[in-house]
Formats: structure tokens, sequence, C-alpha cells
């Protein structure tokens, strides 16, 4: 993603500002003492909430008329998407008892500590915290489409669930719940966008055309009951659309994307469809958790328990599937470097735990002070090789992949300097790297006076035979002698992958071009090792072309090449030369 620092720290301080605000008001909720259930288009049930006392004058399954109620009354229960109401406000609802109508005032309450549910808010606050983390990682570190789909998701999930817990009634209540619907509506347009970013390769544009058709349906569906039914509710008295039911017009446009998953699942490359599991199974559980929020389909207090914890499963699988699955294009990755630096924090532990033991139970007060630095000596030494051992036992355990993967193109680049033919070579090394790493494709070009040729290639993707000599990305590499992001640079190329030089003795011998991995670019230790084997094919390469100028001039100087007998000459003196060096 380009990087507009103004907007991204504008975005960042609101994502932090959002989660400490939510996370402080998911444990202070305020509304009505009582819920009521819509059954039908101008008839509440009041309905208790377990632990709250209701006012005198109201029983458990009294009636409201609902176009009844009084301007005020109709938006506090039009805003039940909402979560807070302001507390100690008073509200008069009309209810009907044996044929008569009774005219009650009720007030808000605080009803944080009533229902008894503290794990579950503690859930939903971790379910905050994990949305922000992911909507910071994706902003930015962040680098393709999908990062901006799941920065917009994140985000404008964020921003609904904060802006539902402020405490406002009136006009501007209800017009902050219907920010708070555009606000999870563009939270399913930007989850759209990730999946179908993610799974992009396995769609035509008439199918892409079709899942975006429907996505738009189904929005519209979704804004008509969660903006058009509070409205119209407030101007009319008409509630229909604000029965329980109707709750699964807002999941359903969270349904496309999903579907779009399974669907496409087995149509993408094999490597992707590795990580997109993650991915898809926590989009389920998300979903399955949007449904039961918006219908209370297993009830209000078994919903309002059940669905935080089911958010913190899903938050915690999409987080996996980003950090360790990369399933988005982020340039951090769970690697070696967050693994050693806990090893050696616990081996400095330890070492400063048994240095402690030692000086306290078996050296005393009274050892000498050279004994008291040798000790510590002692244990550092013994402990710095327990740490090197531990290392490579985190290095074949935990990243055995990866580790086998490096050991395997070390050794291949400490091999190529002893081809004899550059054609093995080079097929070698892109067979090689493909299967190490990987890569959709993998090409070698060698320069050849005017331009670079493409002497070999492998994999899906098709680069050109031939490009110029004063091509971006070969610029690029006789410049800055190190690999080149090709999405940053204009080259015929193309712009997904790595340019590596292949560099020997200061001059360029050809170049190294490895398309990225399916929906991630490659590590940092992963682009250092490219960059390593392909400086040993640079040597190779010009080891086999000094050969091949060796075997040259011994033609020219042994007379078996018709040359004139100057040229043959010349070609003897060039033979003594390297007898003499060598």
């Amino acid at each position: 993603m380009s990087r507009r620092y103004g907007l991204l720290i504008l975005l960042t301080v609101f994502v932090v500002l959002a989660c400490v605000y939510s996370g402080f008001r998911i444990f202070q909720p305020s509304g009505l003492p009582f819920s009521f259930n819509v059954v039908d288009a101008h008839t509440g049930v009041i309905e208790t909430h377990p632990g709250i006392p209701l006012p005198k004058a109201f029983k458990a399954g009294d009636q409201i008329d609902l176009a009844a109620q009084p301007r005020s009354t109709r938006i506090a229960i039009a805003m039940k998407l909402v979560r807070n109401l302001p507390l100690a406000w008073t509200y008069t609802f009309d209810i009907r008892r044996g044929g008569t109508v009774v005219t009650v005032p009720v007030k808000s309450v605080a009803i944080n500590t009533t229902i008894g549910m503290r794990w579950s808010e503690w859930a939903f606050s971790g379910f905050i915290v994990l949305l922000g983390g992911i909507a910071l990682l994706a902003l930015w570190r962040g680098r393709d489409r999908a990062a901006w789909g799941m920065v917009l998701w994140a985000t404008a999930f964020l921003g609904g669930t904060t802006v539902s817990f402020l405490p406002l009634d009136g006009r501007l209540g209800l017009g902050v719940q219907v920010g708070v619907a555009v606000g999870y509506l563009l939270a399913r347009v930007g989850f759209y966008v990730l999946v179908e970013s993610m799974v992009g390769s396995a769609l035509t544009p008439k199918t892409r055309g079709l899942w975006r058709g429907s996505l738009l349906l189904l929005l519209g569906a979704g804004a008509v009951v969660t903006i058009g039914g509070p409205l119209v509710f407030v101007a009319t008295g008409w509630a229909e659309l604000l029965r329980s039911q109707y709750g699964a017009a807002l999941t359903a446009p969270y349904l496309v994307p999903v579907v779009l998953l399974f669907t496409s699942y087995r149509r993408v490359h094999t490597v992707q469809r590795l990580r997109l599991r993650w991915m898809l199974w926590s989009s389920v559980v998300f979903v399955a958790t949007v449904f039961i929020a918006n219908t209370s389909i297993f009830g209000l207090l078994a919903s309002t328990i059940t669905y935080p914890f089911m958010l913190v499963i899903a938050m915690a699988g999409f987080l996996y599937a980003v950090l360790r699955h990369r399933v988005v294009d982020v340039a951090v990755v769970l690697d070696h470097t967050l693994v050693y630096g806990g090893m050696t924090a616990l081996v400095v532990g330890v070492l400063a735990a048994v240095n402690s033991l030692v000086e306290h139970a078996a050296l005393g007060t009274n050892a000498s002070l050279l004994l008291q630095v040798i000790v510590p000596l002692s244990l550092g030494i013994v402990l710095g090789r327990v740490r090197t051992y531990a290392n490579q036992i985190v290095e074949q355990v935990f990243f055995r992949r990866k580790y086998l993967a490096e050991k395997a193109l070390r050794r291949f680049a400490r091999h190529c300097g002893k081809y004899e033919q550059a054609d093995q070579l080079f097929k070698a090394a892109a067979v090689e790297i493909r299967r190490q790493l990987g890569a959709l494709g993998c090409a070698i070009y060698e320069r050849t006076g005017k331009d670079y040729v493409c002497v070999y290639q492998e994999g899906e993707i098709a680069y050109p035979t031939s490009a110029g000599i004063d091509d971006c990305a070969f610029v690029a590499a006789r410049s800055e002698q190190k690999e080149t992001d090709l999405s940053e640079i204009q080259s015929t190329l193309g712009a997904d992958g790595y340019v590596f030089p292949m560099r020997a003795l200061g001059d360029l011998q050809g170049v190294l071009v490895c398309a990225n991995r399916p929906g991630e670019h490659y590590a940092a230790d992963e682009r250092k090792l490219l960059t390593y084997v392909a400086h040993q094919l640079g040597l190779a390469l010009y080891a086999l072309r000094m050969r091949a100028r060796d075997k040259l001039i011994d033609a020219l100087a042994s007379g078996v090449l018709p040359v004139p007998a100057e040229v043959q000459a010349k070609a003897r003196e060039l033979v003594y030369i390297t007898d003499i060096t060598e």
C-alpha cells in the first residue's frame, strides 16, 4: 500500500482511542430496565433483564402499543441496536392492560453489575483489543489490496462498535444509530474486498461481477432494515422491520464473502489453499457470531453471553492467519527474531537466577573477589553453550520447513560453481528455488550485449524472452546491487516479485527473478537467502564464461580455428600470460 502518513497517523489515533473508550464503556452499560420483543408491526412485549427488577407498574408480558408511544420513547426503542442510553433519563411508556392504557415513566439504569456477566464483558474487551491489533497491523504493515480491505473492515467495525457505546438520545442519538449502521455496512464491504483479493486468481470477470452484484443487493436489503427500519418507526410507529427475524438481513452480506471462500478454495493455488483454511473457518465462526447477535436466536441472555467469546475465537483465528500464514500480504511475520529473543531472555533469566543462588548459597559473603568473578563467568559460558544448542533445536523444530529450505538452497549455492553447462545450472537453480520457496515463477536473465535475454524460466508466469538493457529492473540491479521489489518500479518483468542481481567481481552478469508466493511477499531472511544464491549464480556464470573464453583462446593459439597469423600470435601470448599467472 502506498504510504500517506498523515492519514495513517489519524487512523491510528482513531483506532487507539476507539479501543480505549470501548474497553472502558463495556463495563459501564446503561439502558432501560427491561427489554421487549417486537411481535408485530405495532406491538411489543415486555421481557425482564436477569437480575434487574421491573418498575412497579410493569409486569413481565405486558404489551405496549409501539405506535402510540411518544416520539422520544420511540427513539429510545429504535435505538435498541445501540448499547447505551443516557443514565437516569426518563421515558414515558403507554402500556395496554385489561383494555385500558396506563402511562408509566421509566428511568434508564446502570446494568453493568446486575446481569452478572463480567466474563462476557472481559471477553468483549479482548475482542476489541484483537480487532484493534488487526487494524493497526494491516494499516501500517499491509502492502496490497487485501490489506486495505482488512483495514476498512476492522476500522469500520471498530468504529461502529465504539460509537454505539456513546450515551446519546433524541435526534442526535438517532443520527448516531444511522452512523453505526453505515459503519457496519462498510465493514461488510471491507470484508468482501479482503476475501475477493485473496481468491481473485480463481475468479473470471463475469463471476467477479456476479459476486459483487450479490453483495450490493444484500447490502441494500441490510440498509433498508438497519437504516430505514428505525427511521420509519420513529416517523410513523410502524415497527415491522425492528423484529428480530429481520436481523438475518444484516448478516446476509457477510455470507457472500464466506461462500466465495468456500467455492474458490479448490480453485486457488495449492500453496494459497493451505493458508486459506484458517481464514475460512474463522470467517464461519465470525458470521455465525454476527447472526446470533443480530437475531437473538438463543434468547437475549444466551446471545449476550455467547457472542463475545465467539468473537474472540474468530479474531484470534484471523490474527493467526495473517501473522503465521500471511493470508494478507504484510511485512511482518512470526519469525526467528521473536523466538530467539524469547530464548535469549530465558537464558539470561536463568543465568541471573543461578548466579544469585550460587552467591547466597555457595559463595557466601566471605568469598574472594576472584572467585566471585570466575563463578558467574563460568556460568555464562556454560549457559551460552546451552543457548546455542537450544537455538539449533528451535531452528529444526519450530521452523523445520524453513530450516530445510534454507539448508537445501545454501547447499545448492555451494555446489553451483561446479556445473559445467550454463543451461543445466540455470535449470537446476530455477527448479530448486520453486521447490523450496514455492514461488509462482522464476526466471534467469543473462546480459548479451545490448539487452538481457531470458535463458531459463520455470513456473506459471510467462516472462518476456528479452528486456532492454535500460529496463528499470536491470538499472536498479546494476546501481543498487541488492534485491529490487518489482511492485515499486515500472518494468517489463511485471509488478510481482523481486529481482536479485547476479554479481561477480563488481559486474552484473545477469539477474534472478522470483515471483512472490500467492498472497504474500518474501520475508527479509528469505530475500537475504535469495540474494546469496543469486550472487553464487553470478560467480558460477562468470566462471563458466572464463572457461569458455580460455577454450577459445587455446583453440586460436593452437591453430584449430583458421585465423590470421597476428591473431594466433596474440592468442599464444594470452595463453602464456595465463600460464604464468596460474
